[in-house]
């Protein structure tokens, strides 16, 4: 395969359809997902010279199914590659982390942006409104319907959110698609109001900034390692996003007396 963005291979890779190329984006990666990349390690390219298995966040691969990657990672078909991407390393096992070959991509600067901003701009999407928020979730904030409505949903959630009478009918509000997306979301909003960061959608930011005081948000933040525990658990997601709203609550008006 080449990048010439000209040839067959590359109109397929655009289109998000080449045989050879598999991407895994989950929030939660389980056993039953590992054991589909694997059944596909053992067939040989169709029309690339390599089978291309990327995993972005591979922190969200839980520990027995990382065990259970192990072995094709530690015995290796030549004609396989593995890319993984992570920003949280300590997730990942010690024995997986020992067989790959790590290299560490510095933060985009200023002038990056601006570079990927004009190439964004060629193809439709103007990102150049936004300043400092990370390139992703623009990107996927302009680009992914999904994750728009998703947004969209969020900002509902907290507009409505007075009481916990008002819980199910907020959460009722979440369309299906929705489930691998919501708790990412509210928690980098969070984590962006804690730190004063700028989130992309700056009317949700303020919605959070002008409810909860910054105590009521540090406080909130554990509730999300719980929530993806439970979902990483197949709790059903249903229950998970009502306990996450009640103690979301619940912080919020304990910080307030």
């Amino acid at each position: 395969s080449c990048a010439c963005n000209e040839c067959f291979g590359c109109a397929q890779f655009n289109k998000n359809s080449h045989p050879d190329f598999i991407l895994i984006d989950q929030v939660s990666i389980k056993v039953d997902d590992v054991n589909k990349i694997i059944d596909k390690l053992n067939t040989m390219p169709i029309s690339s010279n390599y089978k291309v298995f990327v995993i972005l966040n591979a922190e969200n691969i839980n520990e027995i199914a990382q065990n259970k990657l192990l072995k094709s990672l530690e015995e290796p078909n030549p004609k396989n590659i593995f890319i993984l991407t992570s920003c949280k390393m300590d997730k990942l096992l010690p024995t997986v982390l020992s067989r790959l070959h790590k290299i560490s991509v510095p933060k985009l600067g200023y002038k990056d942006k601006l570079v990927i901003a004009d190439e964004m701009l060629t193809q439709g999407i103007n990102i150049k409104n936004y300043s400092n928020e990370s390139l992703t979730e623009i990107i996927n904030f302009e680009t992914n319907e999904n994750y728009k409505k998703t947004v969209n949903t969020i900002k509902y959630i907290f507009e409505n959110l007075k009481s916990s009478q008002d819980i199910p009918k907020v959460a009722s509000s979440l369309p299906e698609h929705d489930k691998n997306l919501i708790l990412p979301i509210i928690q980098k909003l969070f984590l962006s109001c804690l730190n004063n960061e700028q989130f992309f959608d700056n009317d949700l930011s303020m919605i959070i900034k002008n409810t909860f005081s910054q105590k009521a948000i540090i406080q909130c933040l554990p509730l999300f390692e719980e929530a993806y525990k439970k979902q990483m658990s197949n709790v059903n997601f249903n229950y998970i996003l009502d306990n996450l709203l009640f103690n979301i609550l619940k912080e919020k008006f304990l910080c307030k007396q």
